[in-house]
């Protein structure tokens, strides 16, 4: 009879676990479907380059923009709509660069690489 009772004192914290765990892991996988979801054009960039987050708002995403030796460059940025942002890259030099994408509601963080012609 105590073994019972053990049972099913201990049930709901053992329940809980297994749904935190199941719950850490959906949000990995939303994460990766996050970073997936994301697209950079056009590349090879002359101008300007869009980013189109299908899943983020992209008022709340942070952008931060480098170049290939992580030095943070200032450029202009635009928000075209609630799921596109445009940056203007025209003044910047030829060569790489990666946009940092953050977003604190989702603690979504991801990098991307475009060229700048």
């Amino acid at each position: 009879m105590r073994l019972l009772n053990l049972i099913f004192l201990l049930l709901p914290v053992l329940a809980s676990e297994v749904s935190f765990a199941q719950a850490s892991e959906a949000k990995l996988f939303d994460k990766a479907d996050i970073s997936k979801s994301i697209t950079v054009y056009p590349n090879p960039a002359v101008d300007f380059v869009n980013i189109r987050f299908a899943v983020l708002n992209a008022r709340q995403a942070k952008l931060t923009l480098y170049n290939i030796l992580g030095n943070e460059v200032q450029a202009e940025t635009e928000v075209i709509d609630d799921h596109e942002v445009r940056v203007r890259v025209k003044e910047l030099s030829t060569g790489y660069y990666l946009i940092a994408v953050r977003d604190e509601q989702t603690q979504f963080k991801g990098t991307y690489k475009f060229l700048k012609r």
